[in-house]
C-alpha cells in the first residue's frame, strides 16, 4: 500500500530540500493530490520520483529523507 504525505509534510520535505514556492507548487500539481477522507494527500513515491529530477539533488538524496510513517 503506497504511504501519503499531506500538504504540510510534502510541502516540508520539498523546503528542506531547496525547492522555493513555486517548485513545490509545482510538485504538487504535476503529482496530484487524492482525496482520503476528504483531505487532500500526495502518493509518496510520486513526490520523490519528481523531486528527484531536481538538478541540484541526486536520487538517492530524496530517497533517503522520506517519512518513515507518512
Amino acid at each position: 500500500m503506497p504511504e501519503y504525505l499531506d500538504l504540510a509534510s510534502a510541502t516540508r520535505l520539498l523546503k528542506a530540500k531547496g525547492f522555493n514556492p513555486l517548485d513545490i507548487e509545482c510538485v504538487l500539481d504535476l503529482t496530484g493530490p487524492q482525496p482520503r477522507n476528504g483531505v487532500p494527500l500526495w502518493r509518496a513515491d510520486r513526490v520523490e520520483r519528481l523531486a528527484s529530477r531536481a538538478y541540484w539533488l541526486s536520487p538517492k538524496e530524496v530517497a533517503a529523507c522520506m517519512p518513515a510513517a507518512a
